[in-house]
C-alpha cells in the first residue's frame, strides 16, 4: 500500500480530514499578477548570495489578527493563546521541542549524516508602538480582535503577521512572505494548543501548534518536504527526494520510520510534511539555513523593526555566572555516555555532539549533566554553552570514544 497516495493511504478517520495546506492554491493566485510573479523570482535570486554564517540571532516582531469571532470574547485567554503558540514555534524552529527526542533517539539513525535544524530566530509578540486605530496601548501584546480582514494589512507592515479565522484549509502563507503587511493564515481550530478560548479552539489531532510551524516555513520559503516528487526537489540538500505527502491516520497513526520512496528514506516526520502534529518534530540543518538566509536577503524589514516595536524591559540579568562552560568531562559505559561540565547554579545548558568529522546534534539540559544513550562506535566531540538571559560562546571541544 502505497501511504502517499490519498486513494490508497492509511484509513483516515471518517471526522478527522488529513491536512490541507493551502500555499501552492494561494501562489497560484498571487502569480496571475506579473509584477508579483518577477518580485517572487528575485527572491530566489537574492537568496543564492545570502550568508547568514551563524550570525548572532535575530528576533522577528509578530502580531496575532483574530477575525470573525462570534459570541462572548475572553481577550486575556486570547493573548494567552497567541503567546502560547508564540511559544510553540521558538521551541519548534530552535529544535529545543520535548519530542525532539523521537529524532535524537530514533529516527536520525536513518538519515545518515543529517542532524536537526537549529534556527538563530527568535518570534515575540510586539508591545509597544502599535499602529492607531486597533485599540493597544504601549505594554499592550499585538494582538487584535475582529480589527482586520483578509490576509494582508499594510497598517501592520514590519511585522509577521498572523490571521486565525475559520478558513477551508488548516493554513496558507505565500511561498516566501514580504513583511509588507502581508503573513499567515491560520484555521481557528489549529491554532496553538491546550483547552482554547471559544471559537479559537484547537482540534485534535492538529492541537499541538504544529500547523503554523509549517505554514510559517513556506513564509520564510520552504516548499514542502515532497517538492514536486521523485526528481523535483524542494531545493533543500539534506531532505530526500519523496514521491509524495504522508499523512496519518486511524490504523496507524504515524508513518513507520524507513519507508522511502525515490530510492531514499521518507522524512515524514518534517514539519513541511502532512502528517499529524504529534508525527511532525523536526526541520533538517539545511532547511534551518534556508530560513535564516531567507531573512538576511528579504525579511530586514521584519528584524529592523523589531527594536521599534518590542520592549523587552532591558536584557534580563542572568540568573547564574553565564560565562563559557568549562571542566567538560565524560564517562563511557557501553553505548551509554555521561557528559558533565562545571555547574553554573540558575543556569540551563545546550550540549552539541558529533562523530567527528559528522553533524553536530544538540540537546538540552537544565543540569550540569546528560545522558547519551545508544551511542554507535565511533570517536566524538561534544561542546556546551550556558543559557541565562543571554547564550555563551560555544565552550572548547572535549572527546569520547564509544
Amino acid at each position: 500500500m502505497d501511504v502517499r497516495n490519498p486513494e490508497d493511504a492509511i484509513v483516515q478517520s471518517a471526522d478527522v480530514p488529513h491536512r490541507a495546506c493551502g500555499m501552492e492554491e494561494h501562489m497560484e493566485e498571487l502569480m496571475l499578477n506579473p509584477d508579483y510573479a518577477e518580485f517572487h523570482q528575485r527572491k530566489f535570486v537574492k537568496l543564492e548570495t545570502a550568508n547568514f554564517n551563524g550570525r548572532a540571532n535575530v528576533v522577528i516582531p509578530v502580531a496575532v489578527h483574530y477575525q470573525r469571532l462570534r459570541g462572548s470574547i475572553d481577550v486575556q485567554c486570547l493573548r494567552d493563546q497567541a503567546q502560547n503558540q508564540i511559544d510553540i514555534l521558538n521551541a519548534d524552529y530552535g529544535g529545543t521541542n520535548s519530542d525532539i527526542s523521537e529524532w535524537n533517539n530514533n529516527a536520525s539513525s536513518f538519515f545518515p549524516g543529517v542532524s536537526n535544524g537549529q534556527a538563530a530566530i527568535t518570534f515575540e509578540l510586539a508591545n509597544i508602538n502599535h499602529p492607531s486605530g486597533y485599540g493597544l496601548v504601549d505594554g499592550d501584546p499585538a494582538v487584535t480582535i475582529n480589527a482586520t480582514r483578509g490576509d494582508s494589512d499594510r497598517n501592520w507592515a514590519g511585522y509577521l503577521n498572523i490571521f486565525v479565522r475559520n478558513i477551508q484549509y488548516l493554513g496558507y502563507s505565500p511561498l516566501g512572505g514580504d513583511g509588507d503587511g502581508d503573513g499567515v493564515v491560520i484555521d481557528d481550530e489549529a491554532f496553538g494548543s491546550g483547552s482554547g478560548c471559544g471559537d479559537v479552539t484547537p482540534g485534535y489531532p492538529y492541537d499541538l501548534g504544529r500547523t503554523l510551524t509549517h505554514e510559517l516555513g513556506h513564509y520564510l520559503l520552504l516548499d514542502h518536504i515532497w517538492g514536486g516528487g521523485c526528481g523535483s526537489d524542494d531545493g533543500v540538500g539534506d531532505t530526500p527526494d519523496s514521491s509524495g505527502p504522508y499523512y496519518s491516520g486511524e490504523t496507524t497513526f504515524c508513518p513507520e520510520l524507513g519507508v522511502a520512496s525515490c530510492g531514499s528514506t521518507d522524512m515524514h516526520m518534517n514539519y513541511m510534511d502532512y502528517v499529524y502534529d504529534a508525527c511532525m518534530y523536526m526541520f533538517s540543518a539545511g532547511q534551518a539555513t534556508r530560513m535564516e538566509n531567507y531573512v538576511a536577503s528579504s525579511l530586514a524589514v521584519l528584524v529592523n523593526n523589531a527594536p521599534n516595536v518590542i520592549d523587552d524591559g532591558g536584557t534580563p540579568p542572568p540568573t547564574g555566572d553565564c560565562v563559557v562552560p568549562t571542566g567538560l568531562s565524560s564517562s563511557v559505559n557501553k553505548k551509554k555516555v555521561n557528559l558533565s561540565w562545571d555547574n553554573q547554579s540558575g543556569t540551563t545548558f545546550e550540549v552539541r555532539y558529533r562523530e567527528l568529522g559528522g553533524a553536530w546534534t544538540t540537546v538540552s539540559s537544565s543540569t550540569n549533566s546528560t545522558t547519551l544513550n545508544g551511542m554507535r562506535n565511533g570517536d566524538y566531540e561534544f561542546q556546551v554553552r550556558a543559557v541565562c538571559g543571554t547564550t555563551t560562546d560555544w565552550s572548547a571541544s572535549a572527546f569520547f570514544s564509544v
